[in-house]
Formats: C-alpha cells, structure tokens, sequence
C-alpha cells in the first residue's frame, strides 16, 4: 500500500498544475472579456453619430497584431476623446494632424465630421473625399479587425454617396455601380446595411432589375441582424399590403422591433411612427404583435 503513495503524491501534483492552468486561463479569458466590454462602452459615443459600427463577419479573426499600435496614436487617441464628449473643435485639430501623418483612422472620423457637419460646415464633397482615401487601401487580408472595419464603413458611405450622388464633388448618381459595390460587401461580410441598401433597391428597381422577392430577402437577412431601417421598411411594406399580405399585427412587431433597436438620436422617426401606430391599434393587437417581438428578438438578439 505504501508504494502506492508516491503514485497518488504525483497524481495530485498533477492534478493542481492543472488547475493553477485552467485557473490562469480562465483568468485571461475573463481579463480579454472585460477590455471588450471596456472598448464596448467607450464607443457608444460614437454609436448614435452614424458609424455603422458593425463588425464584418470574417472568417478566422485574428486579435489585432501590437506592432500595429502606432496605428492608434496619441493625436487620434486625443481626437477620439474630444469627439464622444461632443469636442468637435478639439476633436477636428488632433484628427486632422493624425490625418496628415497618414492614419486612416483619423480620415474616418474627418469623413463623419464633414458629412455631419461637426465642427465643421456639412460638405459631402470633402466628406466623399476622406472616405475614399480609407476605401483605396482596403486590403481583404487585413488582419487588424478594427482596421478591416473601418476600411469596410468607409466603403459603405462610399456607395452612399455615389447612389444619391454628390454634385459639389462632379460625382453623379450611379445606383448601378452603388448597387455593386453594396452585393459585394453584402456577400463578403454580410454587412446588414448593404443588405438594406440591397432590398430597397430591389423593392424600387434601383440600379438593378426589379424584384421584391429578392428585395424582401434582402430587407429580412439585415432585419435579422436588428437594422432598424430594414425593420421600419418591412413594418410599412404589411402595413400597406405591399409586396405582402396586408399584415397590421406583423407591421407592428417590425416596428416595435425597429423602435426598440434604434435611438432617438439616430433615427426619432422610427420611434414617433411606432408610438403613432401603437396608439391606433387595437389593445389585442398591440399585445400579440409585442409578444411576436419578443419571441424573434430572443431568436435573433442585437450585437
């Protein structure tokens, strides 16, 4: 019995190494948890701006390289801060420095301000101008997430532009090429703002053939990643019998759905037009399409 004892003192050293590594690991996991959560927080700022915000679906992710960090310098970091607390004068003179040296970063920002007129007077033109200067170095085996996202945004606001078409840049509206450049990220990343774009465009016949099978498919894969405009359009299209059966409880659940994904900041029309459908609705109405809600929110939740 006794020749047992070395046998089981190994086991059990073996056994708490273990554990020591299991506890290390759970440790970091928790750690890279909570800086997410931490990034998470400090971008909601940023959220009810017009950033898209989405994070492409790219296979294999891989965490951001730290030799990359000069990408975050001290300027965009400064600029960055001054931008969320509302600073866009403070935020406007460290982005554009940042922006001379080259940071792509920076460049999206600047696009944001001038298309918003943040700081700055509202000037699609130049705003088309820092946009582009981020899409022509889009790289599709970006490894740095962050880098790849904003190359992808600044494509997105690309294709905006050149749907409607910015007079003062010499650029004419072209919902062809637009439509185009929105399949391809659509299909690449399956960004719900390109499928938005997608559905509308197919419901209209908008730089493409008409078709609202198609468009529907579209509007319903952005619906599933919670686009409250994809919501909105699919609540007007049962409202009015549109392409689909005339639907009131359905066109409330899109609504109530869509008021309850978006921000009064971003898009307070969605949110009155809900409160204006809502109270000319009968109660058991109101109640079911609440509950239809609820039960595809739990299926599909917001990122």
């Amino acid at each position: 019995m006794t020749s047992l004892i070395p046998v089981f003192q190994l086991l059990a050293s073996a056994l708490a190494n273990t554990l020591r590594r299991l506890g290390f690991a759970i440790g970091v996991a928790f750690c890279l948890f909570s800086l997410s959560v931490s990034a998470q927080a400090q971008e909601e700022g940023e959220s009810g701006a017009g950033f898209f915000k989405y994070l492409p679906a790219v296979p294999q992710v891989k965490l951001p390289n730290l030799d990359l960090i000069p990408f975050w310098t001290d300027d965009l970091k400064k600029g960055r801060k001054a931008y969320n607390k509302g600073d866009y004068g403070r935020a406007l003179k460290y982005f554009d420095r940042a922006s001379e040296d080259g940071n792509s970063a920076a460049d999206w920002y600047l696009g944001h301000m001038y298309r918003l007129g943040q700081g700055v007077p509202t000037d699609d033109a130049v705003a088309y101008s820092y946009y582009q200067r981020v899409a022509e170095n889009y790289d599709p085996d970006e490894p740095d997430h962050k880098r790849l996202q904003i190359m992808v945004d600044c494509q997105i606001w690309m294709a905006y532009y050149i749907r409607k078409g910015v007079r003062s840049a010499g650029i004419k509206a072209d919902p062809a090429r637009a439509a185009r450049v929105y399949l391809r990220l659509a299909s690449t990343y399956g960004h719900p703002e390109s499928q938005f774009a997608l559905g509308v465009m197919n419901m209209r016949g908008e730089g493409v053939k008409k078709n609202p099978q198609q468009g529907l498919k579209w509007l319903t894969a952005a619906a599933r990643k919670r686009h409250p405009g994809a919501q909105a359009y699919l609540g007007d299209l049962y409202l009015k019998g549109s392409n689909v059966r005339q639907d009131q409880v359905r066109a409330l659940m899109w609504y109530f759905l869509a008021a309850k994904t978006t921000r009064p900041e971003v898009d307070g029309a969605i949110i009155e037009r809900y409160a204006e459908l809502s109270s000319s609705s009968e109660e058991d109405e109101r109640l079911e399409a609440e509950a239809r809600a609820r039960v595809w929110a739990e299926q599909y939740p917001a990122n």
